[in-house]
């Protein structure tokens, strides 16, 4: 049930970067601002510029055209398979897009549902330990259907759906589906359930609607 708690407004960000996005506009746009979260696939160059010029902590996932390995943006957060608790809004992540060239952050779904799975223990044991589960999960693919495309590269992640219908967060956010003309405008947004799934490729602003430590998950 839901007790309209205080959300957190979050300027989310994937995929390309944006001109609007630099110099006094940042500033505008970052007005208000509380977190940032990054979809992937976005230069670690560009997400550096965006924490430092928004005053605004950064989380981030990685995507296929992220580098492996220990190379990392300066100042910024990951959240690939981590729960984290962000002013009161908890956020869960999982990088990666389907596997198809063997590039890097590739995934079968196999592998991906073991990810999943490992991301569903650690919710577990944070909800042992008083905390609520996630109010906004941040991917860089899309779930299997929802926002997705057919060819293999951008097919969404089955277990995905399974997270949704098991803890039922109000957002989902990801990135990965390059959206253009009036898809631009209409496609971004689908929905399972109570779950708002969006594409925030390029950006979007948005408020993290809070649920209380209370709040049931999804139906089975």
């Amino acid at each position: 049930m839901w007790h309209g708690a205080k959300g957190v407004k979050i300027l989310a960000i994937g995929d390309t970067v944006e001109p609007i996005l630099h110099g006094e506009n940042l500033a505008r746009y970052a007005s208000g601002v509380e977190v940032v979260v990054s979809c992937g696939d976005l230069p670690f160059e560009y997400l550096e510029y965006v924490v430092t010029f928004s005053g605004a902590p950064l989380y981030y996932v990685r995507g296929n055209h992220d580098p492996e390995g220990p190379k990392a943006p300066e100042g910024c957060i990951p959240i690939d398979g981590r729960v984290v608790d962000v002013g009161g809004v908890v956020l869960a992540g999982l990088s990666g897009s389907p596997w198809y060239s063997g590039g890097p952050n590739q995934y079968t779904e196999r592998a991906m549902r073991r990810r999943a799975r490992a991301l569903s223990a650690r919710i577990a044991l944070g909800r042992i330990r008083g905390r609520k589960y996630p109010d906004a999960f941040v991917t860089h693919s899309p779930p299997l259907g929802l926002g997705d495309r057919e060819d293999v590269a951008h097919t969404g992640f089955e277990p995905f759906l399974g997270l949704i219908d098991r803890y039922a967060p109000p957002l989902w956010l990801h990135g990965h589906v390059h959206l253009y003309g009036p898809e631009a405008r209409e496609g971004r947004e689908t929905r399972r359930g109570r779950t708002r799934v969006i594409n925030v490729y390029g950006h979007r602003i948005l408020e993290v609607p809070a649920r209380d430590g209370d709040e049931s998950r999804g139906s089975p």
